[in-house]
C-alpha cells in the first residue's frame, strides 16, 4: 500500500510505501479496523484491491447498513 501525502496541484509532497514491515506504524491499521468493525485482513485487502479511501467508505456503509437492520 502506498500512503501519499499531496500538496496543492496534485504533486506529491511525500510518500510512504507501506509493506507490512515497521513502517505501517503511521496507521494503526488494526485498531481502524476495529472502529469499522471489519477484520484487519479483510481491510487491507479490501485496501489493496480498492485503495484506501474506497475501503473506508465501504466497511462504514456496511456498518450504516447493519445497524439500520436491527
Amino acid at each position: 500500500m502506498k500512503l501519499a501525502l499531496i500538496g496543492q496541484g496534485n504533486l506529491p509532497l511525500m510518500q510512504w510505501i507501506l509493506d507490512g514491515t515497521n513502517d505501517d506504524a503511521i496507521i494503526n491499521m488494526s485498531a481502524l479496523a476495529r472502529r469499522l468493525e471489519c477484520s484487519r485482513s479483510s481491510l487491507l485487502d479490501y485496501i489493496q484491491n480498492h485503495g484506501f479511501e474506497s475501503a473506508i467508505r465501504f466497511y462504514r456503509n456496511e456498518q450504516r447498513q447493519r445497524k439500520l437492520k436491527h
